[in-house]
């Protein structure tokens, strides 16, 4: 951008550069209301919205009025010079469309559901993968041995069985459940209810007129917590697909799950940390992203558009593990990455650092926030500033509002309000809100990134040390578990604090994009755009064979690594 580009651009920045909110149509929509909230959206200095079904919507989801108002809002905002994105499901999570996707059954979300009885009065489930005998005291285990048959030769006094569990139905996805993410003929029927009826609506506004589409908490189903299972849920369950043996078995060099499942759920003998643990979540993170994340970025890069959004859940170690596994291995198939922090005290300030280093390591310029979700009708506009602006700080240049309401009536009041439209008193005075954050985004995109420092994140330390009561919801509970988020949060603080800036590695990430080169004499450790000459190893319990031999060659090479505490236990990536 040349000076006279960038003064015209910094005195009145265009769309690109304002934010975009959720715009949640929650009533019964009608073109000239939705039209003339458009027409507030640009007075109050906003660059655009997503259309988002909400809570409330009494118009057809995907039906033939919905479409017939997308591309009449679609319309209007182009010609008003705002930018329209669509939103890929009703309310959230995505990836059901509104159930319909789960309509069939094979498609719905599946766990193991490990269970324990004493011997002297057990009862077999009939569709158990695996039975085995022990003594259990919580979730230790010894005298484990599988058992292939009611005559049990083990000396345990307990029966482990393993068996599937359909997750349960609910209203949240009108009487179906969530999708298995880790099945590529789920995702393909959800593109086929969603994206594809979009297409065949919308034409050639796809690519031009609509820039994008926001995929919204998708995930691979709870590892071992009771968050987002459904009614009855429990801790005793684990993420599962029915072709998960046959890649266990591909990705552990041909072993049988059956035989590795006590070794997820318990700790054999006392063992805290197992490589079984971490391994699970290495397949369920790449089937996620195999059949789910990777058919939606190739559906939105054959048709034009960004594909934006955010993973569920990215608060600490623990949500990422819970949900997902790892938030950062998701960004690359995100052409525009994304996070969401919820509220307006909210100091996890590593989520957008997370954000931000991967987006440096894959070249990522335009960087997502979903935010002000719960901040409530108290917040001032002081709230929207200072939660901009730290965001701002690690990179954010596209902000979400979180939300802007079509209507109030009925439930769609209590949906996290405060509703950032013209039901609040100080929608005149916003367009000062958003010419600030949009001036600041076009100064900061001209500048270049000096960060020398790599810190290897430390998620996968979680993975290794799993079981029934590790977390309470999205909250760290066992000892292990609580003391690595404790070094996670040091670790950001105090380089952040000394003013030292730094990019997380995840090891995924380093494994597949990372090398050693020299530049100007002086080794670097690059990952993808990235490059760094010092790497610190904190908080880590755990670390892969790949990164420790990464790390060798950097040092031989020259470079710095340190190592802070005591030196992380070898995981092996490869088959054992």
């Amino acid at each position: 951008m040349n000076y006279l580009s960038l003064v015209t651009e910094f005195y009145a920045p265009s769309a690109k550069w304002r934010g975009k909110p959720f715009w949640a149509w929650n009533g019964d929509l009608k073109a000239d209301e939705l039209i003339r909230q458009i027409d507030v959206m640009k007075e109050m200095g906003l660059g655009g919205h997503f259309m988002h079904s909400r809570v409330g919507l009494q118009t057809e989801y995907l039906g033939e009025d919905w479409f017939k108002l997308i591309n009449q809002c679609t319309d209007y905002s182009a010609s008003v010079g705002l930018e329209p994105w669509l939103y890929d499901e009703d309310r959230w999570p995505s990836g059901s469309a509104g159930g319909l996707v789960t309509e069939d059954p094979a498609l719905r979300m599946r766990f193991i559901h490990a269970d324990v009885q004493d011997k002297a009065s057990w009862v077999a489930f009939p569709n158990a993968i695996a039975t085995f005998t022990a003594n259990v005291n919580g979730v230790i285990l010894t005298e484990l041995q599988r058992e292939k048959s009611a005559d049990f030769t083990g000396c345990g006094t307990h029966v482990v069985q393993f068996y599937v569990h359909e997750m349960p139905s609910g209203s949240f996805y009108n009487g179906n459940t969530y999708l298995d993410t880790m099945n590529p003929l789920a995702t393909k029927r959800f593109i086929e209810l969603t994206h594809e009826k979009y297409k065949a609506a919308c034409g050639a506004r796809l690519g031009t007129t609509i820039r994008g589409i926001f995929t919204d908490e998708p995930h691979r189903g709870s590892l071992m917590t009771t968050f987002g299972q459904g009614v009855n849920s429990t801790a005793w369950l684990a993420p599962w697909t029915d072709k998960m043996p046959e890649h266990w078995a591909a990705l552990t060099g041909g072993r049988d799950i059956a035989d590795d499942l006590p070794f997820l759920f318990f700790q054999i003998d006392g063992q805290i940390i197992h490589e079984v643990k971490w391994k699970y979540s290495e397949v369920c993170l790449q089937l996620f992203l195999k059949n789910y994340c990777e058919p939606l970025r190739a559906w939105c890069d054959a048709n034009g558009l960004d594909l934006t959004g955010h993973f569920l859940h990215e608060d600490n170690l623990t949500s990422q593990t819970a949900m997902v596994g790892s938030v950062m291995r998701g960004y690359s198939y995100l052409s525009v990455p994304g996070m969401d922090l919820l509220g307006e005290g909210n100091r996890c300030f590593w989520v957008a650092k997370q954000l931000q280093s991967a987006s440096r390591q894959l070249g990522a310029h335009t960087r997502m926030s979903e935010l002000y979700g719960c901040t409530g009708w108290q917040m001032p506009l002081s709230g929207h500033k200072h939660v901009g602006d730290w965001q701002a700080l690690f990179g954010i240049n596209l902000r979400c509002h979180h939300l802007s309401w079509y209507s109030m009536d009925g439930e769609a009041k209590r949906d996290y309000p405060a509703s950032i439209l013209d039901q609040s008193a100080w929608y005149t005075d916003y367009e000062r809100v958003e010419t600030y954050f949009a001036r600041l985004g076009v100064l900061l995109s001209t500048g270049q990134t000096r960060c020398d420092v790599l810190v290897i994140h430390p998620v996968e330390t979680i993975w290794a040390q799993v079981h029934p009561g590790w977390c309470n919801g999205l909250s760290p509970a066992s000892p292990g578990v609580c003391a690595a988020e404790r070094d996670f949060e040091d670790v950001f603080h105090s380089l952040q604090g000394g003013q030292i800036d730094f990019d997380y590695a995840d090891e995924g990430m380093l494994d597949e994009l990372g090398s050693v080169t020299m530049e100007g004499g002086l080794a670097v450790l690059t990952v993808g755009m990235a490059s760094y000459k010092c790497v610190v190893v904190a908080g880590c319990q755990t670390i892969r064979s790949s990164t420790l031999k990464r790390l060798e060659a950097f040092t031989d090479a020259g470079g710095v690594v340190y190592f802070a505490g005591d030196r992380p236990a070898y995981v092996d990536a490869k088959p054992s």
